[in-house]
């Protein structure tokens, strides 16, 4: 067996190792080829490691552009609660690992309700956005908006944290008042189901949005 094939062996092995809904990212990487990759809500900068890692199968390290947002070091106590959220590592600590790639990384900190509207018009189009900062009805709807003023015609845009059973938070509300003439949407099939001490069972699916052309 190859080198590259044991080196791809690895990673599909480590990304069977995640919650299965992510699974769906590996393949639409590997259908999309990305080459500008947007993510809201980087958190510790392990799952953009892994989307570079494998958009560098398809482009060169200095072709790659992945553009992150998080808070990083401005996460709160009240903010943590109201979000629903993950506790992020500090900026340096994210840019370090991500860059490490050789690819040419962009980092925000802060609230994307004022960090979005503020760069949007100094970002490029990008080829793949997942949304997934957040969890309030309103931080996922803005972040949708903004979102949507950077796709091109192939764009694709993932939504994490589709809760079929819930329209208190996630992106469930969101995404179904997507419009449907402009956008084509789909919830994607594979589901990770958790067992959650503060509010229950909670399933968790990924949304898909595209634009119709």
């Amino acid at each position: 067996m190859s080198s590259s094939s044991t080196r791809i062996i690895k990673r599909i092995s480590s990304w069977m190792r995640r919650p299965k809904r992510y699974w769906q990212i590996f393949w639409l990487i590997i259908r999309v080829k990305p080459r500008r990759i947007m993510e809201i809500g980087t958190w510790t900068g392990d799952r953009a490691l892994t989307m570079i890692k494998l958009a560098k199968r398809h482009h060169s390290d200095e072709e790659i552009e992945y553009y992150g947002f998080d808070l990083f070091g401005q996460m709160t106590t009240e903010r943590f609660s109201e979000e629903i959220s993950k506790w992020p590592p500090t900026q340096k600590e994210a840019y370090d690992k991500l860059s490490a790639t050789g690819a040419d990384v962009h980092l925000f900190q802060g609230d994307t309700m004022k960090v979005l509207p503020d760069m949007i018009s100094k970002l490029p189009k990008m080829d793949l956005i997942f949304i997934d900062g957040g969890h309030s009805l309103e931080t996922i709807t803005n972040d949708w908006h903004w979102a949507s003023e950077l796709m091109h015609d192939k764009t694709v845009v993932i939504f994490d944290d589709y809760w079929p059973d819930r329209t208190d938070a996630g992106c469930k509300v969101t995404v179904d008042g997507i419009d449907q003439k402009m956008y084509r949407v789909s919830i994607l099939p594979l589901v990770d189901n958790f067992k959650k001490t503060d509010f229950g069972f909670l399933k968790i699916r990924l949304a898909k949005v595209c634009r119709r052309t």
